[in-house]
């Protein structure tokens, strides 16, 4: 289903014990991302809590391999700065997360989000926009598989703390729910063009809104 994909484009890795992993991988994923199409979006990878829901407990966390050792950090929400290195892909890095003494199971999501941090104030034309590279990469991604993948309806606009909805038009209104912390805007014919949604906080980002992703 694509909204899985949207959202982590891979489903949680749970692990129990410390975590390896090939940094080809992430390498091959961030590659796509360096097209000048996609300049205002970013693939975000998080090591996040199987139950909690919180950033991975860690005592150890970074890249090796036989020439290279680079510590990493998680940030508040769980993601990582991987580094796109293609000597750290030639040498066959290693991502090594080894977990703190009794900490829950870890998974890893991988999150396609815009890229840089919004103004409290959205248009009709920006949302348009992240969309349309949201939906042109996520195409990229499934290949020939993309003619059975239906087409991003919108996006959803994450915070940092729970939102109340935004002063808009009736129009904007009616194609805007907001819940916790998100708001799903779904794009559609009867938006008019100078459509605008003015928030009480400043976005952390926009996220691809498949069809059932807004749960």
């Amino acid at each position: 289903m694509r909204f899985i994909a949207a959202l982590m484009l891979l489903l949680p890795a749970a692990v129990s014990a410390d975590l390896l992993l090939n940094y080809n991988s992430f390498y091959q994923r961030m590659k796509k991302l360096q097209q000048p199409e996609y300049s205002d979006i970013t693939l975000a990878f998080a090591l996040i809590g199987e139950r909690s829901g919180q950033p991975c407990k860690y005592y150890g966390l970074g890249l090796k391999s036989d020439r290279h050792e680079i510590k990493l950090d998680i940030a508040g929400n769980g993601e990582i700065s991987l580094p796109y290195d293609e000597a750290l892909k030639d040498s066959n890095a290693i991502l090594q997360v080894l977990l703190a003494d009794n900490a829950e199971p870890c998974q890893v999501q991988f999150r396609l989000r815009s890229r840089m941090r919004l103004a409290p104030e959205l248009t009709l034309q920006e949302i348009q926009h992240y969309r349309s590279q949201f939906d042109v990469l996520l195409d990229d991604m499934a290949g020939i598989s993309k003619r059975w993948l239906p087409d991003v309806s919108g996006v959803i606009v994450e915070f940092a703390d729970v939102v109340t909805p935004p002063q808009m038009t009736a129009g904007a209104a009616q194609a805007t729910q907001c819940s916790d912390k998100r708001c799903y805007i779904h794009l559609n014919s009867s938006l008019a063009a100078d459509s605008r949604w003015q928030f009480s906080q400043r976005p952390m980002y926009l996220l691809p809104l498949i069809d059932s992703a807004a749960q």
